[in-house]
């Protein structure tokens, strides 16, 4: 970051966060998928004399596979970005009213971390 004041609303714009629930959802859609639509495929191939049957039931199945992912990863995202904006927003107000009290945290944080006590208040007071 170029600026010596970071701004708290796209601090983890360059961070790859937000890039992992994509990737985390494209794999667990992908496989989720292929295994609904095989099953469907196969009972419907299992009890169908005709391939007509077949095709429709397996399309039928994807598109309403990837419809019910879409909607359901949109939703898990929207959440998920919901409370760590709030928590956000917490923490700001908690600075503002009882900023030596957060410094107090900050330094347990840090010790929780081991680093020498000495360090921990010299680091959290940087930080801060």
């Amino acid at each position: 970051m170029t600026s010596s004041k970071v701004n708290l609303e796209n601090y983890l714009n360059n961070h790859y966060v937000h890039r992992s629930n994509w990737l985390r959802a494209a794999v667990l859609g992908a496989n989720d998928g292929i295994l609904s639509t095989a099953s469907i495929a196969i009972g419907v191939a299992a009890a169908s004399e005709t391939r007509d049957p077949l095709i429709l039931a397996t399309l039928a199945g994807l598109v309403a596979g990837a419809l019910s992912m879409a909607a359901g990863e949109y939703v898990l995202v929207s959440s998920q970005t919901d409370i760590e904006l709030t928590d956000i927003e917490r923490e700001r107000k908690e600075l503002e009213e009882m900023p030596e009290l957060e410094l107090q945290r900050l330094a347990e944080i840090y010790e929780k971390s081991r680093l020498k006590k000495r360090n921990c208040s010299n680091s959290s007071r940087r930080t801060y």
